[in-house]
């Protein structure tokens, strides 16, 4: 009688491998984990962090009628294998525009706070907003865009001009 051959002993510990629990104390003398955006942060040179990004603005269509609400979407893309930490100018990430007009709004501005955003490696943010078709211009008067071409911007909120990205819409 022939036995099959012996397979090697595997030891099963649960305690072998620990993931860190980010609002878990560190046990005394031991290290945590790097934070690979922070580090990220402190390592690579802003202007490598900002060129790393790509961006682009779509709408759900380029035609609409005096009043009808168009999809806005912004895609932040980080090309790099890294993740990545950028101070933003306001406390979000991000706004849109148009024709030059902030949040389709004359009235509000944005806080003056900063923020931060983050990026894993290769990690795709879609940011959306709806616009309506109309301008803000008091507390509670809203305009409607004339008819015709309207460029829709979105911008990440650094202090890099390149990370804009725009599209056209048609009043009709």
């Amino acid at each position: 009688m022939t036995r099959p051959p012996r397979r090697p002993r595997r030891v099963e510990r649960t305690d072998a491998v620990r993931h860190d629990d980010p609002g878990a104390p560190a046990a005394p003398g031991t290290t945590r984990s790097l934070d690979a955006a922070k580090a990220s942060h402190a390592l690579l040179p802003r202007w490598l962090r900002r060129r790393a990004l790509t961006v682009d603005c779509t709408t759900d269509r380029e035609r609409c009628a005096p009043d009808e609400p168009v999809g806005v979407e912004f895609v932040v893309r980080n090309r790099l294998p890294v993740p990545l930490r950028l101070r933003t100018t306001a406390p979000v990430p991000w706004t849109w525009a148009v024709d030059g007009v902030d949040r389709a709004s004359t009235v509000e501005s944005l806080p003056a706070e900063t923020g931060v955003v983050d990026f894993a490696r290769r990690e795709r943010k879609t940011f959306h907003t709806r616009w309506y078709g109309r301008i803000r211009v008091a507390d509670d008067e809203w305009v409607a865009a004339d008819t015709g071409d309207h460029t829709l911007t979105a911008r990440l909120l650094v202090d890099d001009p390149r990370l804009v990205a725009s599209t056209t819409v048609r009043v009709e």
